[in-house]
């Protein structure tokens, strides 16, 4: 053979690039393990893999039992092969590294021009039909359709593409759980959905690696622990939302919590191996469909919070209908009220009730919880407490059958703080404060605090309650408020308290209650430096002018 170049291959590494090896002695091994004659780095790759070696003149390749097999032009070698001339030798996985086989009458030169398989007038008509139908079906995906066409017409392509028969589209609910969305087989007929019978060991690697699973029965394209199909061929593609980076979508593989759900193929006889091209355009399309079923799942959610707040927006007006409004002026005491609940609706509740022989009942309460649970229970709250008083029944009783209504009417963990005191036209003010916070009596020498002494509402059915009274003077002031006046904070996480409460209300004690709230109302403003409250504000202000 002096004078003729020695057979060799060309290694095609996984990132496109190429070199010669020449077959200068056989047995040639090739493998994973470091001693082989080529070592090629994929730990999918088996340590030993396959074997070349001469005899009679020809060179045979022979597979050493490996996990993937090995193939020449898209055949699973057993027993060994004769190698031809231009033939291209992989180890059964995607994306790997492949041979190709040179004698020594082909030159180099028109090797390297060739793709990694030759292609033959059928499969080049094949794939540009494939890019042809991959165009039009993404024109498909973006044309407005609704979300199950969508969908079917994905299944329809891939089916059209690889030559399957059977194709599903599932996608994960809110708790997480697979749900058909489409079943079709090749001729675009819709699968019964109680006559399933897929690779669930396939579609679970899918999601928990999501990697694609491509197992078939002219080689098998999976990760590494890949179970082997009931049915000769699977295909499984998980959809996967695109990853934000920075301000870029990234297409990067992610992690199982970025899969919606999978595209699942198979069949019972495929003619031909699976291309890379039809690999490419699968997950092509399976990328498209993730980012449409994102699309329409986000437009669903803006549908959704739509709906919510426009629902909440009602409730707030109900809300706010149900209370005073302020400021006002009665014929021997003037009140002012404010009010900032930290979302649409709050769980304060503050009212003035009218009663008999001119007395009127000063409430202000604090349901547990925010949003529209707690918003329901404080008019809840409103409406028996409204019933209980015209019932002209004393304090202490009245509090007592709101307890047993809330304790009943509830779950454990729901409770009210509640501050409520019946005030004559003489000054006589009597109240039960039950777990709420102080209320201040401003007099003209000091500012005297009217303590919690009974458990809020709803804790325990049988509490019984106590209330105490005062006497009021003209010119007195009494400062209903809930723990989110003296709980606002500033951006170092001060709290308001109780001391600047007095404070202010003390500077400006003179003025009429409308003036003493608006002075509250700027200071926690300038406290808090305009920052959202992180709870309802209620502040109910009453100053007694004293008996016409």
């Amino acid at each position: 053979m002096s004078g003729r170049k020695l057979p060799r291959l060309i290694l095609v590494e996984p990132n496109g690039a190429r070199r010669e090896i020449a077959l200068a002695q056989t047995p040639f091994s090739i493998g994973r393990r470091p001693d082989s004659d080529l070592p090629l780095r994929d730990n999918r790759i088996s340590r030993q893999h396959a074997l070349i070696r001469a005899e009679n003149g020809r060179y045979l390749i022979e597979d050493c039992h490996s996990r993937y097999g090995t193939f020449v032009n898209g055949e699973r070698v057993e027993a060994g092969r004769e190698l031809r001339n231009s033939d291209c030798i992989e180890f059964g996985i995607p994306d790997s590294y492949a041979l190709i086989f040179v004698s020594e009458e082909e030159s180099l030169q028109a090797l390297l021009n060739r793709v990694d398989t030759p292609a033959s007038p059928d499969t080049i008509s094949r794939e540009l039909r494939n890019l042809s139908l991959f165009l039009e079906v993404g024109r498909s995906l973006h044309a407005g359709l609704a979300l199950e066409n969508v969908l079917a017409t994905v299944v329809d392509a891939c089916l059209n593409v690889t030559g399957t028969e059977r194709g599903f589209l599932l996608l994960r609910n809110d708790q997480g759980q697979l749900e058909l969305q489409v079943g079709r087989d090749r001729n675009q007929r819709a699968l019964a959905r109680d006559a399933l019978d897929l690779n669930h060991a396939a579609i679970r690697q899918a999601l928990e690696q999501a990697q694609d699973v491509i197992v078939t029965h002219t080689r098998a394209e999976a990760p590494r622990g890949a179970v082997a199909p009931a049915l000769p061929t699977v295909i499984c593609l998980p959809l996967q939302r695109s990853r934000a980076v920075g301000s870029l979508a990234s297409t990067v593989p992610g992690t199982a919590r970025d899969v919606l759900g999978v595209l699942y193929l198979d069949s019972y006889q495929l003619p031909r191996p699976i291309s890379k091209t039809e690999r490419q355009i699968m997950r092509l399309l399976a990328l498209e469909a993730a980012s449409v079923v994102e699309n329409a799942r986000l437009f669903m959610a803006a549908r959704a919070k739509e709906r919510l707040d426009q629902e909440l927006a009602i409730a707030r007006a109900i809300q706010q209908g149900l209370l005073p409004r302020g400021p006002q002026q009665y014929d021997f005491f003037q009140m002012a009220c404010l009010n900032i609940p930290c979302s649409e609706v709050g769980g304060d509740y503050y009212d003035l009730i009218a009663l008999p022989e001119r007395r009127l009942a000063l409430v202000i309460a604090d349901v547990s919880g925010k949003g529209i649970s707690a918003a329901f229970l404080s008019a809840s709250l409103q409406g028996a407490l409204a019933a209980g008083l015209a019932w002209d029944q004393p304090m202490a009783a009245v509090t007592s059958h709101l307890n047993r209504y809330l304790y009943q009417h509830t779950e454990l963990s729901t409770f009210a703080t509640f501050f409520c005191g019946v005030l004559s036209p003489d000054g006589r003010f009597e109240y039960v404060n039950a777990g709420h916070c102080p209320a201040l009596w401003l007099t003209a020498e000091r500012i005297e605090m009217l303590p919690a002494k009974n458990v809020p509402l709803g804790l325990l059915e049988q509490s019984e309650y106590a209330a105490t009274e005062i006497q009021l003077r003209p010119q007195d002031v009494l400062v209903l408020y809930t723990d989110g006046v003296v709980e606002a904070s500033n951006p170092l996480g001060e709290f308001y308290g109780v001391e600047r409460l007095k404070k202010v209300l003390s500077a400006c004690r003179a003025g009429s209650a409308e003036r003493l709230a608006e002075a509250v109302f700027e200071d926690m403003r300038e406290f808090t430096q305009n920052t959202l409250p992180a709870d309802d504000v209620s502040l109910l202000i009453a100053r007694y002018e004293g008996s016409p």
